[in-house]
């Protein structure tokens, strides 16, 4: 039975394929039951998360929801390409609300517990508007343009709605390392020794995650008082081969800098030569 229902769900490249998207959502549902593990959902429905030669994103992402699985969260997921990722998640969390977002129109692909929007990833009318209807959320995936400014703008904007243990996941940030040469396509990226990479979406959270230690530090002299303000509602950022995983949460872990370094920092201040 479970064979039957998994060669049914699995997309088809030749004209006998009868499935239609519809059959494959109903499919998704019945399949839920059985927590099956994630990289093999996203086999069966044809995910480029897990795909040779694509990604293997399977493991990274179970590990970062496996505490949220059998929850009734509410995930918002940017980009929808062919659908595959939404009956993934209607088959990974059987108590979930999906909310899908596409520049194009994908309405063919709601469902009883799908809700589709059309919109632009770059737009933040689009973006508010999606957000203040479904939101918050405890799932945000950002698998849209893949372009940095994109990534950071939408990132942005969204992660006000993501509620408190959620978790925010962007895709594909290979194009930070991707210079916009050649006549190939703009996504924004820099080579790594550029010093413009601290611009791009994986120097940016490069730059973000030294800020979450921000009680450690002895002096508060230049600092980045955007990054300080997140800093203080995250609590872990995780980096993957090419995916960046944000959980939010109050950030307030105490500090014994009080009884070693601000001490012997006092000391050193009051022995230097005065003007």
């Amino acid at each position: 039975m479970i064979g039957t229902l998994a060669r049914l769900a699995t997309p088809r490249t030749n004209k006998k394929q009868r499935t239609t998207y519809r059959d494959r959502y109903v499919i998704a549902g019945c399949l839920s039951v059985l927590a099956l593990p994630l990289e093999r959902i996203f086999t069966i429905f044809g995910s480029d998360k897990q795909l040779p030669n694509e990604h293997s994103y399977g493991a990274a992402y179970a590990a970062a929801f496996r505490k949220l699985r059998f929850r009734r969260i509410t995930l918002l997921e940017i980009g929808l390409l062919s659908g595959a990722s939404l009956l993934a998640w209607r088959c990974y969390f059987p108590f979930a609300t999906t909310i899908g977002m596409d520049i194009e129109p994908k309405f063919g692909m709601a469902g009883a517990k799908t809700r589709i929007y059309q919109g632009d990833q770059s737009s933040a009318g689009d973006l508010e508007a999606v957000a203040r209807k479904e939101g918050p959320f405890d799932v945000i995936i950002d698998d849209g343009s893949h372009i940095n400014a994109h990534q950071l703008f939408s990132f942005e904007r969204l992660f006000p709605y993501l509620k408190d243990g959620g978790v925010y996941v962007i895709e594909d940030v290979q194009t930070s390392y991707w210079p916009s040469e050649h006549g190939g396509p703009s996504w924004g990226g820099r080579h790594v020794h550029d010093p413009a990479f601290a611009g791009t979406c994986v120097g940016e959270f490069v730059e973000l995650a030294k800020y979450l230690n921000y009680s450690e530090f002895l002096s508060h002299d230049e600092l980045d008082l955007r990054r300080l303000a997140l800093a203080r509602n995250i609590t872990r950022i995780s980096f993957e081969h090419n995916l960046i995983f944000v959980w939010k949460g109050r950030n307030e872990g105490a500090s014994n800098a009080h009884r070693y370094a601000r001490p012997a920092l006092q000391v050193a201040e009051a022995a230097e030569p005065g003007p």
